[in-house]
């Protein structure tokens, strides 16, 4: 069942729900815009870190690439007006004119080919390499067009191009990138005010006529569910953007002056398992622990109902999207007869390690750990800091077993490397993957990625649990925010306040 998790104070949420419109007066002033994160980035260069708090502050906001996916998580031509391919090896990139660099240098091919060999230089370790693996040659024609040349057929090149580690930025820049990044979007980086805000400002030269319509947006960190819920209620901040608990929404929903913006995400949250040690490198564990475990009851004890019980790691979102949520059902049954197939009649002992930087993780935790226990799997919660995490976890795979929402979109490709945090090492979905990135064939491809599901279901590397929602509380007239979330973007180029 689901628990009640007081997390704002009873004096708080009284106040939150007379509070009156007299605090859209002192935030949401026209032309401003006050955002709340949960995390800080750990620097502001996306070409050097993985970090969705990164993507949140800088992709859209200050730097673009030569493809956009829109709020409808379609392609769309942004830097690049169109492109052109014969052959889908070779592909032509128009660059739109007059775009300039916030530091006042027009954007042009020259910057595309640098940014492109930089990203596939192994010496710069890119955080997204494999994106960029594939390409053979980059060749500037002419300032406003480029061409691409690929060493064979990569169904996901162009939307590779429209990710967050394709963000153009002036090659004299690519040094101060960390804390200053330059780019071509609508905002500029105004300061940054470490462990407290980042301000961007107006970019009064932006490519695209009318926008943005803020004149400064100001992201705030603000971790604690408690403090952000009362910081907007207080005035202080106009939009709860990644702060907003499922235990708040009702109490959110019930105030005439704010708003609560629902949608699909492309965040997956899962339930790790190091593939690599004993006993999560067999499979009749692995299934045993999907077995045990009652996604519908986690997401009504961890987020109070809201979110979608996921089989697989394609979201929503995604146009091969299978549902495979039933695929393997709850049953404590099946869990100990595959765990006493396993050689673990009695069950067995582990560590779940969680970063309650993220609190659904604990709290998702909490209900796993009880379940699983009913099938003798006996484990040990324990709350690790979010760069213990990182460094433990996500880069030396210290761990038995995790909870983490995986945020980016078409990321089959961690389940096809052995190498990434899960050690999940399968040659079968392996050329499975392969096949499906080298066919343009949508009928075929969309076959692919049904039979990718499909391993993902029968090999059980993770447990997918069930997708984040996107959940939104803003100031009624705060107006322009994507309802949906298919990239890992706070795109606040159209944000603005009802007049």
């Amino acid at each position: 069942m689901a628990r009640s998790r007081p997390l704002v104070p009873l004096v708080a949420l009284l106040s939150l729900a007379l509070w009156p419109a007299l605090a859209l007066a002192q935030s949401g002033r026209p032309g401003a815009l006050t955002v709340q994160m949960t995390a800080e980035p750990p620097g502001l260069d996306l070409t050097a870190t993985p970090a969705s708090a990164t993507a949140t502050v800088v992709f859209y906001n200050i730097q673009e690439a030569l493809v956009k996916v829109d709020q409808h998580g379609k392609l769309v031509p942004w830097l690049a007006e169109r492109w052109y391919t014969t052959d889908n090896l070779s592909y032509t990139f128009f660059l739109k004119k007059g775009v300039r660099f916030h530091n006042g240098r027009p954007f042009t091919a020259a910057d595309v080919k640098y940014v492109l060999d930089r990203a596939r230089n192994p010496e710069t370790k890119h955080p997204h390499a494999r994106h960029y693996e594939d390409i053979a040659d980059i060749h500037v024609k002419d300032p406003h067009t480029v061409t691409v040349t690929l060493k064979k057929l990569n169904a996901m090149f162009v939307y590779n191009l429209a990710r967050q580690g394709s963000v153009l930025y002036p090659r004299e820049a690519v040094e101060q990138q960390k804390a200053q990044p330059i780019g071509t979007g609508p905002f500029m980086l105004a300061r940054w005010d470490r462990g407290d805000r980042i301000v961007l400002k107006r970019n009064p030269d932006y490519h695209v006529k009318g926008l943005p319509k803020l004149d400064q947006a100001t992201f705030r960190f603000i971790p604690d569910a408690n403090a952000a819920l009362a910081a907007l209620q207080a005035g202080d901040i106009d939009v709860l953007a990644f702060g907003l608990g499922p235990e708040s929404v009702e109490v959110v929903r019930k105030n005439p002056s704010l708003q609560v913006i629902q949608g699909e995400t492309t965040n997956d949250v899962i339930l790790a398992l190091n593939n690599a040690k004993k006993p999560f490198s067999d499979v009749r564990v692995r299934r045993a622990i999907t077995h045990a475990i009652n996604k519908e009851e986690v997401v009504k004890g961890a987020m109070f109902g809201l979110g979608r019980v996921l089989g697989t790691n394609v979201d929503p979102l995604n146009p091969y999207f299978v549902d495979m949520a039933k695929a393997v059902p709850y049953s404590p049954e099946k869990a100990r007869q595959l765990l006493t197939e396993a050689g673990y009649p009695n069950g067995f002992d582990a560590v779940l390690r969680v970063p309650p930087q993220y609190p659904y993780t604990v709290w998702t935790g909490e209900v796993i750990v009880a379940q699983l226990a009913k099938v003798g799997v006996r484990l040990k919660l324990e709350q690790i800091e979010w760069g213990q995490w990182l460094d433990r976890i996500y880069r030396n795979a210290d761990y038995d077993m995790t909870i983490i929402g995986h945020a980016e979109a078409w990321d089959a490709a961690n389940y096809a490397n052995p190498k990434y945090y899960f050690r999940y090492d399968s040659p079968r979905f392996q050329e499975a993957y392969r096949q499906s990135e080298s066919t343009l064939d949508d009928a075929k491809r969309r076959a692919g990625y049904q039979e990718l599901q499909k391993i993902m279901v029968e090999e059980a590397p993770v447990v997918w649990l069930y997708v984040y929602p996107r959940l939104v509380a803003a100031k009624k007239g705060v107006q322009g925010i994507w309802k949906d979330l298919p990239a890992p973007s706070m795109d606040l180029s159209e944000v603005t306040w009802t007049k």
